[in-house]
């Protein structure tokens, strides 16, 4: 039953009035359900979610909600519903790094209730008990079988409370200049944006560089900020960690010489780092770096969750054991491939209060690119560090923003940048296939787009009102007609190109008004005769 926050009651007939449904509600009514703020890209961010936003709009307005809609821009949109967490109802995106194919951060990070804080990756503010207990349990089992049935069972309790509305994983295409460059590497989840490829890319021409356009501006290159995706694929050129995840979306070492030794039933893993390593400054990166870093991330307001798992930290000439505090199934892949390496003589005064705003001038890290210069709002330049094991094959990378992708497409095309990390709109990418001088790299996605609620606030909080609100998001329409058939429909946080964690059997929600209605109906609410949306006052 709809909750009452003062009965004003008034009688009702039929659901749709005009609308003609034949869907009952209740008969006596009592306040209007509040305005949705619904937050969305600008058209400048991201064309198609702006124009999905629209449809999403008139289809709630449908159903009897009253929405508001505000176009933001990138970086206002991340600090209004990440940061701030001061949001109704938002499109967004989530990316879908090769760090994120273990399902960990899809189903602990992003679903399980410790994670609501301002910040956390559980921006719905979303709890539910038994939810929680799979997302505990399926880090505690190293039987991969075992472990895929917990990720099925936590998916499908996502499915039926729609915490989120999983709308398409947006695959498609980045276009590039094949006469400037060559020896591309677009990888699964994120195309021309991948790390193999920023490393792979070779410049044809003399210039040794590589220029590479999206459409945002970087917030930070502080990987001890919570990072917007755009920031974390720059970041990681820098700093190095203990393990990349490959093409494949499996860790390999990338630090350390091989696989670690697990021992203690799992509660053990013991690697050792290479003997080649430093820093861009010239300084040796050794164990005392990592033992350094690792306790610095214990100390972090952001990342601290990461390392928890971590009881202690034991160095012996060049190896370092890791004793865990409890069996972790993902710890390569999740904490030895997400962890930076920190230099301690830049680092090392540091307190944990000033982590997330500090401010290396040089950016020193030990990665495959060095920092060069930063403009903002205009470029960021890096450089190959030729002491790194892995030298990137270009010489100069340069990052340049643009106001949107329609103005990096015209840029590709008139020479002024090579690449393009952003999906193009059906017309762009026409003109990109039938020119001799640029190519498409086709990807498919393991991010998503999404509508997330925020379940702090009413009516957000009744799980049928966000299940009826789902049935209002057209997807079909979205991954067809808006997106040209780039993408893939989904109903859940794992997408089905990471096909052994995805559970393709979850309650699935397509555009359906009447759905909605019924959803919103058995749970009391009702409408008057201009259609608006009210709570029952039974």
């Amino acid at each position: 039953m709809a909750g009452v926050t003062g009965l004003t009651a008034s009688l009702a007939g039929c659901t749709g009035g005009e609308n003609g449904t034949d869907v009952d509600g209740a008969d006596e009514l009592a306040d209007e359900v509040p305005e949705i703020h619904l937050v969305a890209p600008t058209a400048g961010a991201n064309p198609f979610r702006n124009e999905l936003a629209s449809a999403i709009e008139e289809n709630w307005e449908e159903i009897g909600f009253e929405v508001n809609l505000e176009n933001l821009q990138f970086n206002a949109h991340v600090d209004t519903v990440v940061v701030e967490q001061d949001y109704d109802a938002s499109l967004l995106g989530w990316g879908g790094t090769p760090e994120r194919i273990d399902p960990h951060t899809f189903i602990y990070d992003m679903h399980h209730s410790d994670n609501t804080q301002q910040g956390g990756r559980n921006t719905p503010g979303w709890e539910h008990d038994e939810y929680d207990e799979l997302a505990e349990l399926q880090v505690t089992q190293p039987d991969r079988e075992e472990r895929q049935q917990t990720v099925y069972d936590a998916q499908e309790i996502i499915a039926e409370n729609q915490p989120r509305t999983y709308i398409a994983n947006e695959g498609g295409y980045h276009p590039y200049a094949s006469a400037r460059v060559e020896n591309v590497d677009p990888t699964l989840g994120e195309g021309l944006n991948s790390f193999w490829n920023m490393i792979s890319a070779t410049p044809i021409d003399d210039d040794d560089t590589v220029r590479f356009g999206y459409p945002s501006e970087i917030i930070s290159l502080n990987p001890m900020q919570d990072l917007a995706t755009p920031d974390r694929q720059f970041v990681r050129l820098i700093y190095d960690q203990l393990f990349r995840i490959g093409r494949d979306g499996i860790p390999e070492p990338w630090l350390v010489t091989g696989e670690p030794e697990i021992e203690d039933g799992g509660m053990t893993y013991t690697v050792e780092l290479r003997d080649d390593l430093t820093f861009h400054d010239g300084e040796d990166l050794t164990v005392d770096d990592v033992e350094f870093t690792y306790e610095l991330y214990a100390d972090s307001p952001t990342y601290g969750g990461l390392v928890e798992v971590i009881d202690e930290v034991d160095t012996a000439g060049n190896e370092i054991t890791f004793h865990l505090e409890e069996e972790f199934a993902p710890f390569t892949a999740n904490v030895l491939g997400q962890v930076y390496i920190f230099p301690e003589h830049v680092w090392g005064d540091v307190e944990p209060e000033e982590l997330t705003d500090f401010e290396d001038e040089n950016w020193t890290g030990s990665g495959p690119f060095q920092f060069r210069d930063w403009e903002r709002q205009a470029e960021l330049q890096l450089e190959a560090f030729d002491d790194h094991f892995e030298t990137p094959n270009a010489d100069q990378f340069i990052r340049i923003p643009g106001e949107d992708t329609s103005q990096l497409v015209n840029d590709l095309e008139a020479g002024q940048i090579d690449m393009v990390g952003a999906v193009p709109q059906p017309t762009a990418v026409d003109r990109a296939r039938d020119d001799d001088d640029l190519d498409l790299a086709e990807f498919n996605a393991v991010g998503y787009a999404m509508i997330e609620y925020n379940t702090r606030r009413e009516p957000f909080d009744d799980v049928a009102v966000r299940r009826a609100l789902s049935y209002g998001v057209p997807k079909e329409e979205y991954v067809e007609f808006i997106r040209d058939g780039m993408g893939t429909v989904t109903h859940t946080t794992i997408s089905e190109h990471n096909e052994f964690w995805h559970n393709p059997d979850v309650e699935e929600f397509t555009e359906d008004l009447d759905a909605a209605r019924e959803e919103l109906a058995d749970a009391g609410y009702g409408w008057d005769d201009d259609n608006r949306l009210h709570y029952g006052a039974e």
